[in-house]
C-alpha cells in the first residue's frame, strides 16, 4: 500500500496528497524535528520491485545533492518505509508553470521572468555536467512570492561519466516536450535541454506546443519529422526576430542549435529588446559564472597568495595602469618595503593556519550533508577591525557610458581574498551601522536582522526569525518583515517593543527622510508577477497606491520615489522615478536595474543590475538618467548597495566571486573596496531583493 495522509514515516507527517506522476506520487509533510513543511515523492507500490524505477529515484536524489542553486528544488533526504523509497525535498508553496499557462497569457517581461531562473538553473546543472533531459511546464515551480525551481531530475544523467546519455534503458521522457535525438535514443548533450527549453518558450509565446498529435507515438514522430509552424502564424505580435530565436532553438540537428543555455537567452534578450538595441551589448542577464567543481581548494589558497604578493610588487614598482589613490605619492621606499615584509609574513602565517577560508556558495541553501544538523542560532559573523580588512587589489576605474549602456571591461581583474590581511586603512573612514540579515538555512528560524557598525566592530543580532530590516533616517527604529507571522513591523533599533503596522502582503519597507512614513510593495501571494508600491505612516494607516513595481525607496526630499518595474504594455524595466505630487513616473535605466537607494543629496541612485556579462554588480546613475557608471566587477555577485549616511561611501554585499559572502565598504566613486565583516550568507533565494540598510 502506499502513504496515507495522517501517517507518520521516518519523522514525517504527512498532510496533503499534491498529486502523481508516471512512477511516483507527491505528499506535503510536516517534519516535527525541524518544524518545516516537506515534500515527499514516493515510489508507486506497483513499482517498488522494480530496480530500474528504484535506481532511478536514487539516482536522482544523487544528482540533486550535488547541486546546490537557488532555482533547483533541494533534496533533504533518501529513505524507504515498508520497502516503500522516497524523496525528503523542499516544499514549495505555489504552482506549476502548467498550471500557470493553463490560467492564464502571459507578458513578455512575465515570460523572460520565468525563463532567465530556469537557464540560470541549467547553466549550473551543464556546468556540473548534468542534463535534465525531462524539462517541461510541469517540472517548474513557482511559488506564492514568484520564485522560479527547477525540479523532478530523474531522468538527469551526467554528461561527462560512463554512464550512458541515450534512453533506451528508461522512460525517455514527455512526448510534447522531448527532443528528436532523445526520442530516437541517441547520446545527447546540452542542446537536449536546450530544444526541451525551446519548446517551453514556444508555448508560452504562442499558446500552444508545436508539435501535438492523437497519440504520444505519432507526437514524438512529429517531433522527429516535421518542422514546427511558424510562430508568428499563430501570434502575429510575436515579433521577427523572436522568433528566430525560437526556430533556432528547435533545430533537428542539435549543431545548428544554440551551443550553450546563455548563448539561446542572451539572443532571446536582444531579439526582445529589438534590433535598435541588441548591439549596445547590455544583455542583462541575471546568470551566475559557475567555477569547476573540481577546483582545487589548496590551489585556490596558493593563488589568492600570489595575488597578494603580486599586489605588493605593484606597490612597489608603481604600475600606472593600476589607480592608487589611497596611497601617497611620494611615500618613502624604506616604509613600502617594510609593507611587503608584513605582507609576506602574514601571509606565510595564514597559510601555516589548519582554518582554510570557507568556499561560499551562490545561496545559502540547505546542503544534504547538513539538513538535519542546522544549528537553531545563527553562528556570528566575522567582523574585521580597522587595519586587519582583507586587502583587495585596486580596482579598475569607474567608467561613464550614455544610457542604454554597455558597462566597459575592467582593466584588471578584482581578486578578493578572505584572509585577514593588514592593509592600509582608508584616510577616512566610513561612520555610522549597517543592518542586513543573515541566513544560515532555508527555514525561517534560520533568519535574523544584525547590526553592525561601520568599521566592522560590534556585530550583534537583534531580532529573529526575520528579514528586510531598514533603519530610520535617526537610527532609532527599524522597519521589518517577520518571516513566519508575514507582515511589515517596527520594534526599536535594538530589536524591542515590537509591533506589527501591515498585513501578510506588505513588504520591504523603506521610509521616508521625516520618519514619518513608510514605503513598501504589497503582492497578490496567490500569484502574482506585479507588486504596487504603497505609503502609509509609520502605524500603518492611509495607505496609498502609488506605482507599479517593487524594491521602492524614498529620496530625501521626499518629494520623490525611486522604484525598479517595467513599462506597461512593453519590455522595457528598468528604475523608475515617480514625483509625489504630479504622479508623473519617469524610467530612467533600461537595465533590469534593482534595488535603487538615493544618495543622501538625493542627485544619484545606486543600484545592482547585470553587467552583461552573467555577472550581478554595482552601478551609480544621476537621477535624471544620465551619466550611468559601474563599480563593482565581481565575476559573481555585487548588490544590495546602499549609501553611508555622509554620502562619501557605499557598502554593499559581495559573495567574493564564488568564495564567501561578505559586507565591503567603497569610496562613492567606487574606489578603495574593503572588506568590513565576513561570512554574511544572506538568504540564497532571495538576496537580490533585499538591500542593506545604514544610520548614523
Amino acid at each position: 500500500m502506499g502513504f496515507n495522509v495522517g501517517e507518520t514515516v521516518g519523522g514525517y507527517t504527512i498532510t496533503e496528497y499534491i498529486g502523481q506522476g508516471g512512477m511516483a506520487t507527491i505528499y506535503k509533510a510536516h517534519q516535527a524535528a525541524l518544524d518545516r513543511d516537506v515534500a515527499l515523492k514516493v515510489i508507486h507500490p506497483a513499482l517498488k520491485e522494480d530496480q530500474s524505477f528504484v535506481m532511478r529515484l536514487k539516482r536522482e536524489a544523487a544528482i540533486i545533492a550535488k547541486l546546490n542553486h537557488p532555482n533547483i528544488v533541494t533534496v533533504y533526504d533518501f529513505s524507504e518505509h515498508e520497502g516503500l523509497p522516497f524523496l525528503v525535498l523542499r516544499f514549495i508553496e505555489g504552482k506549476t508553470l502548467k498550471a500557470v499557462l493553463q490560467e492564464q497569457k502571459l507578458a513578455t517581461h512575465q515570460i523572460l521572468n520565468i525563463v532567465r531562473p530556469i537557464a540560470d538553473a541549467l547553466t549550473y546543472a551543464h556546468s556540473r555536467g548534468v542534463l535534465h533531459r525531462d524539462v517541461k511546464p510541469s517540472n517548474i515551480l513557482i511559488d506564492i512570492e514568484g520564485h522560479v525551481y527547477l525540479t523532478d531530475f530523474g531522468l538527469a544523467r551526467f554528461a561527462f561519466s560512463n554512464e550512458s546519455t541515450s534512453s533506451q534503458d528508461m522512460l525517455i521522457g514527455s512526448p510534447h516536450y522531448i527532443s528528436p535525438e532523445q526520442a530516437k535514443s541517441e547520446a545527447v548533450d546540452v542542446t537536449t535541454d536546450i530544444y526541451s527549453l525551446g519548446i517551453i518558450l514556444y508555448e508560452m509565446f504562442t499558446g500552444r506546443v508545436p508539435f501535438s498529435a492523437n497519440t504520444p507515438y505519432a507526437t514524438i514522430l512529429a517531433q522527429i519529422n516535421d518542422s514546427p509552424p511558424a510562430p508568428r502564424s499563430i501570434n502575429p505580435k510575436i515579433p521577427r526576430a523572436v522568433e528566430l530565436v525560437l526556430l533556432k532553438t528547435l533545430a533537428k540537428n542539435p549543431k545548428q542549435r544554440y551551443p550553450t543555455v546563455r548563448a539561446m537567452l542572451k539572443a532571446l534578450d536582444n531579439a526582445v529588446r529589438g534590433p535598435a538595441e541588441a548591439e549596445d551589448g547590455a544583455t542583462a542577464l541575471p546568470l551566475i559564472e559557475y567555477r569547476s567543481p573540481n577546483e582545487n581548494p589548496l590551489q585556490g589558497s596558493l593563488t589568492r597568495v600570489s595575488d597578494q604578493l603580486k599586489t605588493a610588487a605593484t606597490l612597489l614598482g608603481g604600475n600606472p595602469k593600476q589607480p592608487r589613490a589611497w596611497l601617497p605619492v611620494l611615500i618613502g621606499a624604506g616604509m613600502l618595503l617594510a609593507l611587503l615584509v608584513c605582507l609576506v609574513g602574514t601571509v606565510f602565517f595564514a597559510m601555516n593556519q589548519n582554518n582554510p577560508a570557507t568556499r561560499g556558495t551562490l545561496a545559502a541553501s540547505t546542503s544534504i550533508a547538513s539538513a538535519g544538523k542546522q544549528a537553531t542560532k545563527p553562528v556570528a559573523p566575522t567582523a574585521l577591525l580597522p587595519g586587519l580588512t582583507a586587502l583587495l587589489p585596486p580596482r579598475p576605474a569607474a567608467t561613464a557610458t550614455a544610457l542604454p549602456p554597455s558597462p566597459p571591461p575592467p582593466t584588471a581583474a578584482r581578486t578578493p581574498t578572505l584572509s585577514p590581511v593588514a592593509a592600509l586603512p582608508l584616510a577616512e573612514a566610513p561612520r555610522g551601522k549597517i543592518a542586513y540579515t543573515l541566513a544560515t538555512g532555508d527555514s525561517a528560524e534560520l533568519h535574523t536582522i544584525w547590526v553592525v557598525n561601520a568599521d566592522g566592530t560590534e556585530a550583534h543580532a537583534i531580532i529573529d526569525t526575520a528579514m528586510w530590516g531598514a533603519l530610520s533616517p535617526d537610527g532609532k527604529l527599524i522597519a521589518y518583515n517577520r518571516t513566519k507571522e508575514k507582515g511589515i513591523y517596527i520594534a526599536n533599533a535594538d530589536g524591542s517593543n515590537s509591533r506589527q503596522i501591515l498585513g501578510s502582503q506588505a513588504c520591504c519597507a523603506q521610509w521616508s527622510p521625516n520618519g514619518k512614513q513608510l514605503v513598501y510593495y504589497q503582492g497578490d501571494p496567490n500569484f502574482k508577477f506585479e507588486r504596487a508600491i504603497y505609503t502609509a505612516n509609520v502605524d500603518g494607516t492611509n495607505p496609498t497606491p502609488i506605482a507599479e513595481g517593487y524594491s521602492p525607496t524614498w529620496s530625501p526630499d521626499g518629494n520623490r520615489i525611486a522604484y525598479a518595474g517595467c513599462q506597461t504594455n512593453s519590455n522595457r524595466c528598468g528604475l523608475f522615478i515617480v514625483d509625489l505630487k504630479t504622479k508623473n513616473s519617469n524610467l530612467i535605466s533600461q537595465d533590469n536595474g534593482t534595488l535603487p537607494q538615493w544618495s543622501p543629496r538625493g542627485d544619484k541612485l545606486v543600484y545592482q543590475a547585470s553587467d552583461g556579462k552573467s555577472h550581478i554588480n554595482v552601478f551609480v546613475v544621476n537621477a535624471d538618467g544620465t551619466n550611468r557608471t559601474q563599480l563593482t566587477y565581481g565575476k559573481s555577485n555585487d548588490g544590495q548597495p546602499v549609501w553611508s549616511s555622509d554620502g562619501n561611501f557605499i557598502f554593499y554585499r559581495s559573495d567574493q566571486d564564488g568564495k564567501e559572502w561578505g559586507i565591503f565598504a567603497m569610496r562613492a566613486d567606487g574606489a578603495n573596496p574593503k572588506l568590513v565583516v565576513n561570512k554574511t550568507p544572506p538568504d540564497g533565494t532571495l538576496w537580490g531583493r533585499e538591500s542593506l540598510s545604514t544610520a548614523p
